[in-house]
């Protein structure tokens, strides 16, 4: 059962042929449509790198002209601190003045790293720079130290800024002096050469914030990492307003500064599109024209074959289906020539079949017939027998032989009206038994009965005279003649586990040790014959209950077709 579970299962998961079809061709025709897709990848970052290096000569052009302006800042910043170890602040911004900078604020500072004069806020003398650490650095040996960040001591906007080590004359650290210069104003001093070019110019702090332009407010943080600037490619950044921008970033030599500069990203060549698209559709094309040719040549056959097989089966009518595929390929004329011929023989062979088996089912009630009428002999030699024979034992001994013989009798004349020869129908085999057992005691015209309780349903053939003998000894032994209450014969299955009750009078106490022994003797013996188990309560003070349980294949579980 388990087997022919799993091959139904497996039946269902298997692809129908055009699927097979479909699915073979997409896996011969992968191989192009990859490489369709490499040559078009291929194309794709050709284009980039083309658009990269264009964006990045541009970009350093405005990186050279932003270091120049960074070089002279530094030149003048080192010859200051070498050529006087203690310049004032008003001295410095006097050297820088002609340089033409984008200058914040000068600034001295002790060893201690607090300043000590500032051109621009007083209020700033006496505390610290912006970064301790700055000064640890020229402590210990740094000569200049160079670095953006987002607010100068001064004037609080980003700045640039640049610190030098002031040593005394013995050669020892005696402080620094500083400047600051804004990057805003920085920024626009490259756009102002870039105003003819359609190009994006501006610089990117720490943190991503970009500097000098009205359309982008920040760049992803990961454009700007350490491992970005060995990474030679154009970034696309969508602005909120705007049409999208590729974007290169270029690091200066300032720590944490980066310059950008975009520009407005070229439609979509239709090259590129094409070179996508052209593999896709020769791919899905090739699977079109395959599932088409599985079904002109080979699955509109198949299925005029099956919808034929489909109207014979329902109409029991067998037609050549040869001359319906004589336009088919010629494999598929054979297999209908095959068919035909398969047809033809299994249709004979079925009406040999057809004839063989009314034969037999008519041969099978005649022997359930010639059973009855023998039994009806038997019935009416016993009878004779009885009637001549002197001792009441022997009568009664008689009587109780040809009851047993009239109930086999009884049980093969409702097993000669069945339509089915291996099964017999409960409620028909039950009604029959207890018509039986009420003609035996007399009870026919009388007040007493067996009353049948029977659930409807199919029974081996073979349990037929088992069970109306258990029930014919169950009531002769166990039912008292002198008790008037009606017999119950009750009948009840729950799928293939059945169970045959029998409820009526009780016992007297003198005679429950024949009951067991009687019992033990024959209701156990038919019992075991169909493979079941008996039990007898007598413990109730009026009745007494016989139960018997047994069990049916799967077979005869379901109810007869109507």
């Amino acid at each position: 059962m388990t087997q022919t579970g799993g091959e139904g299962r497996a039946k269902r998961k298997r692809l129908s042929l055009r699927l097979q079809v479909i699915s073979a061709m997409a896996v011969v025709l992968s191989p192009l449509l990859i490489m369709g897709a490499i040559n078009a990848w291929s194309e794709q970052q050709f284009s980039r790198q083309i658009r990269f290096h264009e964006l990045q000569q541009g970009a350093q052009d405005r990186v050279r002209q932003t270091d120049a302006m960074l070089v002279r800042a530094r030149t003048a910043l080192r010859m200051i601190a070498s050529e006087s170890a203690g310049p004032s602040c008003s001295e410095i911004a006097s050297r820088m003045g002609p340089l033409d900078l984008p200058l914040r604020n000068t600034l001295r500072f002790d060893a201690e790293g607090i300043v000590t004069c500032s051109e621009i806020g007083e209020d700033i003398v006496g505390r610290p720079m912006a970064q301790l650490e700055w000064n640890d650095r020229l402590r210990k040996g740094v000569e200049s130290i160079e670095v953006s960040g987002q607010r100068s001591m001064a004037l609080g906007d980003p700045a640039i800024y640049m610190l030098h080590r002031v040593n005394d004359g013995q050669g020892h650290f005696a402080g620094s002096i500083g400047l600051s210069m804004s990057l805003p104003d920085i920024a626009g001093r490259i756009a102002e050469v870039t105003k003819t070019s359609s190009a994006t110019t501006a610089l990117v702090v720490r943190g991503g914030e970009v500097i000098g332009s009205n359309i982008v407010a920040g760049v992803p943080m990961e454009w700007i990492s350490e491992g970005a600037t060995l990474n030679q490619r154009t970034y696309r950044l969508t602005p909120e307003q705007g049409p999208p921008l590729d974007v290169v970033l270029l690091p200066l030599r300032t720590e944490g500064l980066w310059l950008m500069v975009g520009s407005p990203a070229p439609p979509q060549r239709a090259e590129g599109i094409l070179a996508f698209l052209v593999p896709i559709l020769a791919y899905l094309a090739a699977l079109l024209a395959a599932s088409w040719i599985a079904d002109a040549m080979v699955l509109r056959w198949l299925e005029r074959i099956r919808i034929r097989i489909q109207d014979m089966r329902s109409s029991a009518r067998y037609m050549p289906l040869a001359p319906e595929l004589s336009r088919a390929p010629l494999e598929m004329q054979q297999v209908a020539e095959a068919f035909d011929d398969l047809t033809s023989r299994v249709t004979t062979h079925e009406s040999d079949m057809q004839r063989a088996l009314v034969q037999m089912k008519a041969a099978f009630r005649e022997v359930h017939h010639r059973v009855k009428n023998n039994l009806q002999v038997m019935l009416s030699m016993l009878k004779l027998q009885g009637r001549g024979e002197p001792l009441p034992e022997t009568q009664a001994a008689l009587k109780v032989a040809a009851h047993r013989v009239a109930m086999m009798a009884a049980v093969h004349h409702t097993l000669l009206n069945e339509g089915d020869l291996d099964t017999v129908e409960a409620l028909d085999l039950f009604n029959a038994i207890c018509n039986q057992v009420d003609e035996q005691k007399g009870w026919v015209d009388g007040g007493r009965n067996i009353i049948p309780d029977v659930t409807p349903g199919l029974l081996p053939a073979d349990m037929a005279v088992p069970l109306g003998m258990f029930v014919l000894e169950a009531v002769g032994l166990l039912c008292p003649d002198e008790d008037e209450a009606d017999v119950i014969l009750h009948f009840d299955r729950d799928n293939g586990n059945c169970q045959l009750k029998l409820t009526c009078g009780n016992a007297s106490a003198s005679g429950k040790s024949e009951i067991d022994r009687d019992t033990s003797l024959f209701l156990s013996a038919f019992a075991r014959q169909i493979g079941g188990t008996v039990s007898v309560d007598s413990g109730a003070e009026n009745e007494i209950h016989i139960e018997l349980a047994f069990s049916v294949s799967e077979m005869v579980h379901h109810e007869r077709p109507g």
